[in-house]
């Protein structure tokens, strides 16, 4: 079953509601490509482990916050065991040895292992006697690893299939009292992460208007009706359009009463104050 469901991380949006709006660093732009691959990863492989929903408990972005931060992007609670997986979208060659990952800084199989060791501790505040799986999870069949050896906690595209089958046999049935267990585990999940990136503008900074959902240029009107994108042709209509602005204007400046003025200014005009009253009371 699932209990926790995964949700693009917050930074994500924010640049994806910037993007168009204002110019971002090179930098942020690069985070933002590596949120966009690694998410997509997560949400592919969110869907095979659907299948296990008969037998296991499903938690995504688990965050474990406090003296030490953790984050692990998918929990599976099961009669047989408890499996932390950390899911990679890496393309390219990469090599790994006794030692870790070549050239990497951080390297990920030392951030499982403190997850691990802080996960571990977790459960045993919380009295939940389960072993403990780590795995790192490259799902992206273009990626090419070498030096890969078989006690490594590693499990490679073409091996998907094989590691769920054996989830899936060591899981046995699920339970009332896995179910309670993976609820605790929740209730220890943090949504506040101090690692997390920050991206600094203001109201005036940001660009206004209603932007193409595509290619994040200023749509401009079609008819009464509709909006249309200069660049890509895309045609929406304009209660469409106006959802996903007032969306953006959630996401960039949270806690601001949505005032029918201010999301008028935010859509540059494109939709009539009557027509923002209308939608908001709706």
């Amino acid at each position: 079953m699932l209990l926790k469901a995964r949700k693009k991380p917050v930074e994500m949006e924010v640049l994806e509601s910037l993007e168009g709006r204002v110019r971002l660093a090179p930098d942020l732009e690069r985070q933002l490509s590596f949120m966009r691959t690694g998410f997509g990863g997560e949400v592919g492989l969110d869907v095979e482990l659907a299948g296990l929903d008969d037998c296991v408990v499903r938690i995504g972005d688990f965050v474990l916050a406090g003296n030490q931060v953790c984050q692990i992007d998918t929990v599976l609670v099961s009669a047989g065991g408890i499996y932390l997986l950390d899911v990679k979208n890496w393309s390219g060659r990469h090599t790994v040895g006794a030692g870790g990952f070549e050239g990497l800084v951080n390297d990920p199989l030392d951030q499982l292992k403190r997850a691990g060791r802080l996960f571990g501790r977790m459960l045993e505040r919380e009295r939940i006697s389960l072993p403990v799986e780590t795995r790192l999870v490259f799902v992206n069949p273009g990626m090419t690893l070498y030096g890969v050896q078989a006690e490594m906690p590693i499990v490679l595209p073409q091996q998907i299939p094989e590691y769920l089958a054996g989830v899936r046999r060591a899981a046995g049935v699920l339970t009332e009292w896995e179910e309670r267990a993976a609820q605790r585990i929740v209730a220890c999940h943090s949504d506040e992460n101090p690692y997390r990136l920050k991206v600094a503008y203001t109201w005036d900074e940001v660009g206004k208007g209603m932007l193409c959902a595509g290619c994040r240029r200023v749509m401009v009107e079609k008819s009464h009706k509709y909006v249309v994108c200069g660049k890509c042709g895309m045609v929406e209509a304009k209660g469409d359009a106006l959802k996903r602005t007032k969306r953006e204007l959630d996401i960039l400046f949270p806690g601001c009463v949505p005032e029918v003025d201010r999301l008028y200014r935010f859509c540059g005009g494109m939709v009539s104050k009557r027509g923002i009253f209308k939608a908001l009371r709706n």
